[in-house]
Order: C-alpha cells, then sequence, then structure tokens
C-alpha cells in the first residue's frame, strides 16, 4: 500500500512486532508478581514459626530446672517437639515441623541451654 500524502502511521507487521513485544513483557511481569507473592508468603511463615520457637524457648527457660521435660505440643498448624538432654545446663533441643502444601513438611530447630 501507499503511503496517501501527508499522512503517516504503522503497518500492521510494525503494530503486530510491538503487540509481541508488550505481551512478552506482561508475561515475565505476571510471573514475577507469582514468584514473589509465593516468597512474601513462606518468609511470613518462616517468621511465625521462629517467633513461636522463641517463645516457646522462654517458657522452657522460665520453667524450673526439675520440671523441664520432653514434650510436644501443637500451636496451629504447627507441632513443636523439644527433647531434654541431661547435664547442667540441660540441653534442649527445640523443633518446629511445619506442614507443606505439597506431600512431607520441614522443620526448624532452636537449641537451648537451662541452667540450674
Amino acid at each position: 500500500m501507499r503511503a496517501v500524502k501527508g499522512e503517516s502511521g504503522f503497518t500492521i507487521t510494525e503494530l503486530l512486532i510491538s503487540v509481541v513485544i508488550i505481551a512478552i513483557g506482561v508475561v515475565g511481569f505476571a510471573s514475577a508478581v507469582g514468584l514473589a507473592s509465593t516468597e512474601l508468603w513462606m518468609g511470613g511463615r518462616d517468621t511465625e514459626v521462629s517467633l513461636l520457637l522463641i517463645e516457646h524457648a522462654e517458657k522452657l527457660k522460665a520453667t524450673p530446672y526439675d520440671s523441664v521435660q520432653t514434650d510436644s505440643t501443637t500451636s496451629g498448624p504447627y507441632t513443636l517437639k523439644w527433647e531434654v538432654q541431661g547435664g547442667n545446663p540441660k540441653r534442649v533441643v527445640l523443633s518446629a515441623t511445619i506442614p507443606l502444601k505439597e506431600a512431607g513438611a520441614t522443620a526448624d530447630t532452636v537449641v537451648i541451654y537451662v541452667p540450674r
């Protein structure tokens, strides 16, 4: 086609190429948003578990020395277990099991010492 004198514009080819480039950018952006959303959720979950472990560790430290025993409890979707190893001070291995959406679970562990 010939351009009419005094008129300018884009050809259909230029328009299609620019639409493809924009579409690739939008798909990349959407992927990045999805990944960022997942990472934020995981970070929030990890923070929640860390605070839960710290809170429970402080409770164990405040418990009288002779009352600190191996046990477990559940807090929301998390299972807290602690194993007391003898000695002075007592060594306590405190772990939180985190269920995953996929099959299985993961755990976060803290080691504290309870003095006499």
